[in-house]
């Protein structure tokens, strides 16, 4: 029987000081740390950081998302309507579910390396290679009292993993703005999918990750109020090439791996995948679940919406 995970997001600011939103505080992963996936795909790749520019023409079969080199992409800078930042997140950092509602030591958790967890703001990079190394945690049986997902013999809902992600949709932080997230349909824009070059695979897994917005029906059916996300729900988010057993999706290290929204699914029955509620992208380092911790170290460039 497979088990999920509550997990919590940071989401640092770029250099327009972003703040982190509150809503991300109690996202919901699924783990299965020794689930293995063989599956290849994409295509070769060069692996560079892609453009300087967002501006896409309307004819062009790909559009560069580059952030600025402290992570925000600014809707002023591309034509497509992207804006927000890109941010690091793991199981000890906002709402710290590893340690506030696990109750585990810190030790015990999954750890942020680079780029610097809260309180350090932004994610800094170099032409849009957006890098991340850490380790992420060995899922322990529950401590006394917790009665989450997976006690009491494993906490799969507090010891969840790490990785990095952006908004799609979301508004400056304060002074600016709220820092709200929302939602952004890429049929408007005519994009069937990404795109994106990953330099090395994680040890353990990868999951790369679409949070959406849950419908009223499916939120009730799980007890969770109108406007939460996949985020606070107990089964996680859609992910690439997802399967009743979560194994990884299929990412290729070198490789220009193309993701269409036809291969994004719901890994169980319950909620529909529908990419005009999409809130972001992430890239997700499930825990494992025998010692000892696995570290990660990654990069993501390339990362473009195509059509």
């Amino acid at each position: 029987m497979m088990h999920f995970v509550t997990r919590s997001v940071l989401v640092p600011a770029a250099a327009l000081a972003l703040i982190f939103a509150a809503a991300c505080s109690s996202e919901d992963k699924k783990n299965n740390g020794d689930d293995d996936d063989d599956t290849t795909g994409g295509t070769a790749g060069t692996g560079g950081s892609g453009s300087v520019s967002g501006m896409c023409d309307a004819t062009a079969t790909e559009c560069p998302v580059m952030p600025s080199n402290m992570g925000w992409v600014d809707m002023s800078e591309n034509n497509f309507g992207v804006q927000g930042s890109w941010y690091p997140y793991g199981d000890q950092y906002g709402a710290a579910k590893c340690t506030t509602v696990g109750l585990h030591a810190a030790a015990d958790c999954s750890t942020i390396f680079a780029p610097l967890p809260p309180p350090n703001m932004g994610f800094p990079n170099e032409g849009g290679r957006m890098c991340t190394n850490g380790e992420v945690a060995v899922i322990q049986a529950c401590m006394t009292g917790v009665t989450t997902e997976g006690c009491p013999d494993h906490d799969y809902s507090n010891q969840w993993g790490a990785g990095i992600g952006f908004d799609v949709n979301a508004n400056k932080g304060m002074p600016d703005g709220d820092g709200a997230k929302k939602t952004w349909d890429p049929a408007l824009y005519g994009f069937k999918g990404f795109s994106f070059v990953i330099d090395k695979v994680p040890g353990p897994k990868l999951r790369v990750e679409i949070p959406i917005v849950l419908t009223a029906e499916e939120a009730a059916a799980v007890n969770l109020p109108a406007g939460a996300t996949t985020d606070d729900h107990p089964k996680g988010a859609p992910y690439w090439d997802a399967t009743s057993s979560y194994a990884a999706s299929p990412v290729q290290a070198g490789m220009v791996n193309v993701v269409t929204w036809d291969r994004v699914k719901y890994p169980v029955a319950g909620v529909t995948f529908e990419p005009k509620r999409m809130l972001g992208i992430q890239f997700h380092v499930p825990a494992v679940s025998t010692a000892p911790k696995v570290a990660y170290d990654f990069c993501i460039s390339d990362l473009k919406f195509i059509r």
